[in-house]
């Protein structure tokens, strides 16, 4: 299978994963919300919460250099996934032994204690299975991934129908996170054996060592960034009340979900990026120039929706009384271009191995952020922290690409922007024609947007002959994923 096949099969296959995979985690947080109190689901909440922070924590970027490292060496990869397995071990118990210490700390009775220990056990097997997930996506087999991903969630509703029809309670909703993990871990430790190769442990500090010095930095990165994301709502709490929180989150919370698609189709290029940044400096400019144009192109049609129909938007999702947040809307929505366009970078340069200039870079963008919110939101309120969202969106991608031109790879980024910019003009012009016509004629007008943006693209000559071929050669992609996993079950058998 081709470059370009692989990539497109597992941007189709993540796509379809989320899609199926986010609706079943919807429904199993619907579920838990309507049958419990509000109390009980503030419990429940706090706990996923809680234990997801010591999973950000212990992962640590980890899972990112052993892609990385397996995608630049596939020989390595018993020696390098057995030094790393047994080193998520030491990490996982260490967090686990501090996570003893602070639960007893936690102003909760202790029901919300025994809890929150049992959901940090199963955010480390979440964390293990991601050690093995990695030689997936290392290989780029991540359509294995992805059915683990839609197997776990279904797994979880069940566990959590049962643990209802049993009156569990909490203690049952994290037991049922617990049996999921556990079984997730397993189901790709099963894939990894079977299809690559066997795993032992293996002690190695002088790799460990490696491994953490370049996870830590990336890892930190990581979790600013999504430290960030949180931060609007935290401020905007601080400094105003409850009512301007709503109107702020409603779109805030829209635009989010959004992000799911960049991050989706970004990690199927990580493989390539730390293959060719080894071997072919040339090449990986050329994979970096080519993917910064496709996530450009993809994020303006968004912009396009979110800027002129923000008003259909939020009455549809929201209902009216979420109308004065339009213009916060608007700004969110001009925010998705730099938004989309972040989410490679945190790749970039992992492939290059310069974690700690994405990591002090995103300090820098955090602090800007904090200080336009503390600046902004007395005089503007709920709009304050949609101009630092998209100020500082905007200053970060800027600095990464600074940063990776110093390095001697140049984005080209007018090049990039100014076609799919024109094109998202002239389809935000047709929609904002179309905001306040009835819902029906407003799906034929979106249609009609999206028609004349490819128009546009085309005939602005947006895209090379080579891309064209790429982009055709990538979309037949079925019929060499069939006769690969043919060989495979061959082999397995």
């Amino acid at each position: 299978m081709k470059q370009s096949q692989r990539i497109v099969k597992n941007a189709v296959f993540g796509i379809g994963a989320s899609l199926i995979g986010g609706l079943v985690y919807l429904a199993t947080v619907l579920t838990i919300a309507r049958m419990v109190s509000v109390v009980e689901f503030g419990k429940y909440s706090f706990v996923l919460a809680f234990a997801m922070f010591f999973q950000l924590l212990a992962d640590a970027g980890l899972p990112r250099m052993l892609i990385r490292e397996i995608a630049k060496d596939p020989k390595a990869l018993v020696p390098l996934v057995g030094a790393a397995t047994s080193l998520i071990w030491v990490v996982s118990v260490a967090v686990c032994l501090l996570v003893a210490l602070i639960v007893p700390l936690l102003h909760f009775g202790t029901d919300v204690k025994i809890a929150a220990l049992v959901m940090s056990l199963a955010t480390m097997a979440t964390f293990h299975a991601a050690g093995y997930g990695a030689v997936l996506r290392a290989f780029e087999d991540n359509e294995l991934n992805y059915l683990g991903f839609v197997l776990h969630k279904l797994l979880l509703l069940g566990f959590i129908v049962v643990t209802i029809k049993l009156k569990m309670g909490l203690i049952g909703f994290v037991l049922a996170h617990l049996a999921s993990n556990v079984l997730l871990w397993n189901f790709y430790h099963i894939v990894v054996s079977r299809l690559y190769a066997r795993i032992p442990l293996r002690i190695d500090v002088p790799l460990w060592k490696s491994l953490m010095i370049s996870a830590l930095p990336m890892g930190g990165g990581v979790m600013l960034r999504q430290l960030a994301l949180q931060l609007d709502i935290l401020i905007l709490t601080w400094l105003t009340n409850l009512t301007t929180v709503g109107l702020f989150s409603g779109p805030y919370r829209i635009s989010m979900a959004l992000r799911i698609i960049p991050q989706t189709l970004s990690l199927p290029l990580y493989p390539l990026y730390s293959r060719t940044a080894d071997l072919s400096p040339a090449r990986f400019t050329e994979a970096y120039q080519t993917s910064l144009k496709f996530f450009a192109l993809i994020s303006f049609p968004f912009a396009a929706f979110f800027t002129a129909w923000s008003e259909p938007i939020l009455r549809l999702a929201l209902g009216a009384k979420y109308l004065p947040a339009i213009p916060a809307m608007q700004l969110l929505g001009i925010a998705m271009v730099p938004f989309f366009i972040s989410t490679l970078f945190q790749y970039l340069f992992a492939a290059l191995d310069q974690q700690k200039r994405f990591l002090w870079s995103t300090c820098a963008a955090s602090a800007l952020r904090i200080i336009l919110l503390v600046i902004l939101i007395p005089k503007y309120g709920f709009i304050g922290p949609s101009i630092a969202f998209v100020c500082s969106e905007v200053a970060i991608v800027a600095i990464w690409i600074i940063q990776l031109a110093r390095l001697g790879f140049h984005a080209k980024l007018g090049d990039v922007i100014w076609r799919p910019l024109a094109a998202g003009i002239a389809m935000s012009l047709v929609l904002w024609t179309a905001r306040q016509m009835p819902l029906l004629w407003q799906a034929g007008v979106a249609l009609l947007a999206l028609v004349l943006y490819v128009i546009v693209l085309l005939a602005l000559k947006t895209f090379s002959l080579e891309e064209a071929h790429q982009a055709r050669e990538g979309l037949a992609f079925f019929s060499p994923f069939v006769a690969s996993w043919s060989k495979k079950l061959k082999r397995g058998a």
